[in-house]
């Protein structure tokens, strides 16, 4: 009974790390004849790529959970007096 409960954790944690793998965005890295192709003709890239979400790029993305934002953006309440 103590190895089936052995394996069972060790077979969810490995697919716990399985799962954060596969979800980790995935790396572009253009080749020699693309790059010279962009460069010579001037315009870069101009196709879009959609981004999808997974979840370890949310946690990797250091969201500060506070209320105000840092570029001083968001609502003002005023009376209609102070206007």
């Amino acid at each position: 009974m103590d190895t089936l409960l052995t394996l069972k954790i060790i077979g969810a944690v490995a697919a716990l790390g399985l799962g954060l793998w596969l979800g980790l965005p995935g790396r572009y890295e253009p080749e020699h004849d693309e790059i010279e192709k962009t460069m010579t003709s001037g315009y870069g890239r101009t196709k879009r790529v959609k981004r999808h979400f997974t979840p370890m790029a949310w946690v990797k993305r250091n969201v500060d959970v506070g209320t105000r934002s840092k570029g001083g953006g968001g609502f003002k309440l005023e009376k209609p007096e102070d206007r």
